[in-house]
């Protein structure tokens, strides 16, 4: 018979170190906050706040663990504790997000399509690039780490594209492969690739803004009008109480319900995941596929998440469940708190100790430069062909997304679209929505490219042939939206001219 071992609630481990290490977070973000509110440079640059705490939090790691400082044994700053809290942080805001409803008019015009589009069609692209460079890198630095694991360039979109979350588990997915074609030292190679997106969209971003903003183009506003989604208080994304709702409170608050389904789908997952590690890994005998099976936690919550909105939608439309319980609002709200704590964590968490290898800076800069030109040309181009009224304003709306995350698009169209009279910001929230369907076939591509030679180039074939494909998605949808806005124009025009 097993015993359950009750520790005293005085111990610091286990009943205390999972709050001391949140609170350190959180106490981070609220420093981190206040110094960049009160610092111009970072105000201006749109520096993210969880950016900022993340790298206050890695320098206080490094001096208290300089310091010898610890506590009951734990250290202040605790790496295995902020890479778990990045973990779980990513499936839990990919499921809120996944969660939100979007606006029938909006998918109606083909926006959320177009927008799914141009964002996968940015992963593959600096796939693309990142596999290039990566190859250049390993065929000069043989005996190094990337020379080892020339297909370490696949973590640029993950990165750049994705955020701290997916390019750090993919990243720990390549580091624990038994092949010899292991990524040592993955994890905080991906890590910190996502920090130099964040910079690249903070920085590069702004400077960017202000030229344009000086060549007339747009205008940036010149006070903070509001540093929270006021400008959609007329959208379904600011509504906290709606008739067709559950109340804000009755019974259980409105809140709980909402992080209920998050926590509740995620747990589900959860099950998911052990079913499928248990007939493959147990049953079929992969061993070798248990790191990527568990690596890949924010795509079975994803498709968790798609499977339970589903089912809700069902029973809505047969009237079975009379009131809707989801709340984009709140559910958007859960998506930043988990995107922020997973920035903090995950910059917290990166292990330079594990970056002492020349080829790891060499590819780092290289895909730092390179990628962040890609990114501006593509995002140019499809902007200005494709969202032509919005051009500017989608510009800087997908760049931000597709070097740091959505937040800092929003932070970067806020300053040019403070009320989000555009529509852009509703495109990077729907347009993450389709992506989620159409980047599966990138995620799948993770799986494969580390498979020698034949993996490489596969995957490198894959990956043109798919952007090829969004771009198609992007013409075909624009064509067709424009011959039905041409149809309805002439519609009008006979009307008017009978009248």
């Amino acid at each position: 018979m097993r015993t359950l071992f009750l520790a005293n609630t005085w111990d610091f481990n286990p009943f205390w170190i999972s709050i001391f290490q949140i609170g350190v977070v959180g106490a981070l973000i609220l420093i981190a906050n206040t110094i960049r509110r009160k610092t111009p440079f970072l105000r201006n640059y749109l520096v993210p706040t969880g950016l900022i705490a993340g790298f206050l939090g890695l320098g206080l790691k490094y001096l208290f663990q300089w310091l010898g400082v610890e506590i009951y044994g734990t250290p202040i700053v605790d790496e295995s504790y902020m890479h778990f809290l990045t973990y779980h942080s990513l499936a839990i805001g990919f499921i809120a997000l996944g969660l939100v409803t979007a606006e029938k008019k909006v998918e109606k015009e083909g926006r959320a399509l177009k927008s799914g589009a141009l964002i996968v069609g940015g992963y593959l692209i600096q796939g693309i690039v990142g596999l290039i460079l990566s190859l250049g890198v390993s065929l000069i630095f043989v005996n190094y780490a990337i020379g080892k694991a020339p297909y370490a360039g696949v973590l640029l979109p993950l990165g750049f594209g994705q955020g701290p979350g997916q390019a750090g588990n993919m990243g720990d997915v390549y580091e624990k492969l038994t092949d010899y074609n292991a990524l040592a030292g993955g994890r905080d190679f991906g890590l910190s690739i996502a920090a130099m997106g964040f910079v690249v969209a903070a920085v590069v971003g702004t400077v960017i803004l202000n030229v344009v903003a000086r060549k007339g183009l747009v205008t940036r506003r010149k006070a903070e009008v509001t540093e929270t989604f006021g400008g959609l208080a007329d959208s379904q994304y600011a509504v906290v109480d709606h008739p067709e709702e559950i109340p804000v409170v009755e019974s259980v608050d409105k809140f709980t319900i909402q992080v209920a389904f998050v926590i509740a789908i995620y747990l589900i997952a959860f099950g998911i995941m052990s079913l499928v590690s248990f007939l493959v890994v147990d049953l079929a005998k992969f061993a070798s596929i248990r790191g990527i099976i568990w690596g890949f936690n924010f795509l079975f919550a994803i498709i968790t998440t798609m499977i339970v909105k589903a089912v809700l939608n069902l029973l809505r439309k047969k009237k079975i469940m009379k009131r809707k319980y989801i709340n984009n609002f709140m559910q958007n709200r859960i998506a930043g708190l988990a995107f922020d704590v997973m920035i903090a964590a995950g910059i917290m968490s990166i292990n330079f100790g594990k970056l002492n290898d020349p080829s790891f800076w060499v590819l780092l800069a290289l895909m730092s430069v390179f990628g962040t030109i890609v990114i501006y040309y593509y995002i140019n181009f499809v902007a200005k062909r494709y969202f032509p009224k919005t051009r500017w304003y989608t510009f800087f709306g997908f760049f931000g997304m597709l070097t740091g995350t959505m937040s800092e698009g929003v932070a970067l169209l806020r300053e040019i679209d403070p009320y989000f009279e555009t529509g852009v910001a509703e495109d990077l929230v729907n347009g993450s929505g389709t992506a989620a369907l159409f980047g599966v076939p990138m995620l799948l591509i993770t799986t494969v490219v580390y498979r020698g030679w034949v993996g490489f180039w596969v995957s490198f074939a894959l990956l043109i042939v798919l952007f090829a494909a969004m771009i198609l998605v992007l013409h075909f949808v624009t064509k067709s939206r424009n011959k039905k806005l041409g149809a309805e124009t002439n519609g009008e025009k006979e009307v008017l001219e009978t009248e």
